[in-house]
């Protein structure tokens, strides 16, 4: 079960504390602060990835007591792992940290915020009061924060190339691919209002708290993607999910995965892990070796879209046992966060994307959670 109200920030860093860090964070860093010259970047410079030297010596075997019980799942042949016979070369990954390219991620004050409006709103047992609505608005809006890179974010995932999301009427002609202004947005700004004007609090949280998980996963992605001409990209990649926590520990998206699914979690980090390994190796301005760029991608957004499946069924069990307004919350975090799950489910199984699709478009005493968690089970088995 995913407890979304307590994050591992708690009993250190209080709200007003939170906000202090938050504003340290997004002045004068990178991330594109203080003016982006390419709205598909989150970074601020051009300078190229601070290269690791390849010394296998570093690597550092792990405690066998440290890694998830796989079941029955195994990890691609060509995936990426530290200290493991997996034929990649030796590179600064090896060690099983994440070596940043930049020492300041200023994308790690957006997932501290994303913690900050998780206190204030995310409780399924309990309305949020107007104030607090509002108070998470104004974490959401502050300057260079969460909706600064909602507004603007698109989805690789999806085609799009060539196409601007940030001008006028583009997002409405291109939903999928500018995903942040045309759905994200929407979604959160209008559950934040509805919140404010007393609206199904509960309700409203928790298509909050979807809307921002998406937004994580989705730009968690997107960063890997432009990493190829900003290397710093990577970071915020690596940020985006785990909060810039180290050795496979994290907040935000990466503190809903850890708390359902330890596997996937894991397997995330190891894909985080094999980004900034394909980046150290292919270390220009712009990197050249797309094939080892596309194996690293393909293994981290496996194992992150895999655990927001695992997050998803965890709120379908919940919705199942819960009543009244509990109830209404966990349907509509579902109905939000179980979308993402389309495009894949999709791909993999259009049967089973179908029986999903069905289940969280019926009201929240008419679902089905069995027949949606048996749909998401026969799609995402391995992560």
């Amino acid at each position: 079960m995913v407890f979304s109200t307590r994050s591992s920030l708690d009993g250190v860093l209080a709200a007003p504390v939170l906000s202090l860090i938050l504003a340290v964070l997004l002045v004068g860093c990178g991330d594109d602060a203080g003016g982006d010259d390419a709205p598909g970047s989150d970074a601020g410079n051009d300078d190229p990835a601070d290269a690791g030297d390849g010394d296998a010596s570093r690597c550092m075997p792990r405690d066998p007591d440290d890694i998830p019980d796989p079941g029955s799942c195994m990890a691609a042949a060509d995936d990426y792992a530290p200290c493991a016979d997996d034929g990649w070369p030796a590179c600064v990954s090896d060690d099983g940290e994440y070596h940043r390219i930049e020492e300041t991620i200023s994308t790690i004050g957006r997932v501290v915020g994303f913690e900050e409006i998780a206190d204030l709103l995310f409780d399924p047992t309990e309305d949020p009061s107007t104030d607090a609505f509002l108070m998470a608005r104004m974490v959401y809006q502050e300057d260079e924060g969460l909706d600064s890179r909602v507004v603007r974010r698109y989805d690789p995932h999806h085609d799009g190339q060539g196409v601007d999301c940030t001008m006028p009427d583009v997002p409405v002609a291109e939903p999928d691919y500018c995903v942040g202004p045309a759905r994200i947005q929407p979604v959160i700004l209008g559950a934040l209002n509805d919140g404010i004007m007393g609206n199904t609090p509960r309700a409203n949280a928790a298509k909050v708290e979807a809307g921002l998980l998406w937004f994580l996963y989705v730009s968690t992605y997107k960063e890997s993607s432009t990493c190829t001409d900003k290397a710093k990209d990577c970071d915020s990649s690596y940020a985006y999910y785990t909060g810039g926590e180290e050795m496979r520990g994290g907040i935000g998206l990466a503190r809903y995965v850890r708390e359902v699914d330890t596997h996937a979690h894991d397997r995330a980090w190891d894909g985080l892990l094999a980004q900034r390994c394909w980046r150290d190796l292919d270390s220009d301005e712009v990197a050249t070796d797309l094939e080892l760029r596309d194996r690293a991608r393909a293994q981290a957004d496996r194992a992150i879209l895999h655990g927001v499946s695992s997050i998803v069924r965890d709120r379908l069990d919940e919705l199942e046992a819960a009543s009244g307004d509990e109830r209404a919350y966990y349907h509509a975090f579902v109905q939000v966060l179980g979308g993402v799950l389309d495009r894949e489910a999709r791909e993999r199984d259009s049967d089973a994307a179908d029986a999903l699709a069905a289940e969280l478009d019926k009201d929240a005493d008419a679902i089905d959670t069995a027949a949606a968690i048996a749909a998401i089970e026969s799609v995402f088995d391995c992560p």
